[in-house]
């Protein structure tokens, strides 16, 4: 299992990673994310972007806000050390640590970052939330082999014991041309395969436990075609995109975890005089019709759940429904198609206890629910 840190100069303000609690009785610490931070399209500045930089003090006195991600194009095309070294003394300048999840501009020359600053997907845990940072570069915006491998691992050791899950990278990975998420427009779809396994092995992985799940992704805002920010939030689950390059809508996100482990968000604007002229991200929700299981589930009926030995599923009656019984770790462990009635009985009893999915599929509706072996 992978677990380095790829954070670089850490050691500025190794203290700020302690377990102290922030000014704000209500708020137990923030992070800020910040994407496409070389800015500018076909500038090339000396380190991050201009209007990004001078919001360093307001960041240094949010004394809650112990380190930041950028989630990738961290620096422009076609990188060399210098630029990083630019980056670097940004960084030094902040006095907080940064950790990197990379975009495909940072790719285009992987063996001078990983020589610099380690792997490219990791995890680490503080204040008892799992933060997971992955590399969609490495196969078209798809999470496999070792990266899933690992991805299954860290989740399955440590869902149970862990309160909030935070995953970073920089591709609008739960973008798809059939599902509502195509009306967001992300800067570049470079390096995308026709097909990406976020909703058929990612999103399902996290769907079905109990954690509160934020998604974060950083290629917008940079380009007059893009979105500048997004946001969305379904069941467990959340999606924050962010971004910065355009100008006028330049923008990073502050997230704050409040002492209850409630979580709560600041969109901070680069380019204005107030830095909440766009206000509050929240009120940017998309209303989901896809994916979310929500407005469906009430037709699907699990009973007992928890169970022991034997779960019933009842459901809107079909000639072809579909039911399928699905691991944490997204493995297919059971499937039955052509059921012609109302109610379908799963024998559970060779399975250990945990959590599981279940997963009814027809033409009137497509629903995962969660299932607990007891």
């Amino acid at each position: 299992m992978k677990s380095t840190l790829s954070t670089i100069l850490v050691f500025v303000i190794c203290a700020s990673l302690s377990n102290s609690y922030a000014q704000s009785d209500s708020i137990l610490y923030s992070f800020f994310i910040a994407g496409h931070t070389y800015g500018t399209v076909g500038i090339n500045n000396t380190g991050l972007h201009p209007p990004f930089v001078e919001k360093f003090q307001y960041i240094q006195d949010r004394e809650e806000i112990k380190f930041g991600i950028l989630t990738g194009d961290i620096v422009s095309p076609g990188p060399i050390a210098q630029d990083w070294d630019e980056v670097d003394e940004d960084i030094i300048s902040l006095g907080l640590p940064i950790y990197f999840a990379v975009g495909n501009h940072d790719m285009e020359n992987r063996p001078l970052f990983e020589s610099r600053y380690g792997d490219t997907y990791f995890y680490f845990v503080y204040e008892n939330d799992l933060f997971i940072i992955l590399d969609p570069n490495l196969d078209e915006w798809n999470i496999s082999g070792d990266q899933l491998e690992f991805l299954e691992n860290v989740v399955d050791s440590n869902y149970q014991t862990v309160e909030n899950i935070f995953v970073f990278f920089h591709q609008l990975l739960w973008w798809d041309e059939d599902n509502y998420y195509s009306e967001v427009i992300p800067n570049s779809f470079a390096g995308r395969s026709d097909t990406v396994n976020f909703w058929t092995t990612i999103e399902p992985m996290f769907s079905m436990i109990p954690n509160q799940v934020v998604f974060c992704m950083g290629d917008m805002g940079a380009v007059s075609w893009s979105d500048d920010f997004t946001y969305d939030n379904y069941a467990n689950i959340t999606f924050i995109g962010s971004g910065m390059g355009e100008g006028p809508g330049d923008n990073f996100v502050v997230i704050n975890v409040d002492t209850d482990k409630s979580i709560n968000y600041d969109l901070i604007c680069l380019n204005d005089t107030n830095l909440f002229c766009f206000g509050e991200l929240t009120d940017y929700q998309i209303t989901l019709d896809v994916a979310s299981n929500e407005w469906n589930k009430s037709s699907v009926n699990l009973y007992p759940n928890p169970a022991f030995d034997y779960v019933t599923i009842a459901f809107p009656r079909d000639q072809n429904t579909v039911i399928k019984l699905i691991s944490i770790n997204g493995q297919l462990l059971f499937e039955e198609a052509n059921i012609n009635s109302e109610s379908f009985k799963l024998n559970i009893s060779e399975y250990p206890s945990g959590f599981y999915v279940i997963s009814v599929t027809n033409k009137s509706i497509s629903v995962n629910i969660k299932l607990v072996v007891k």
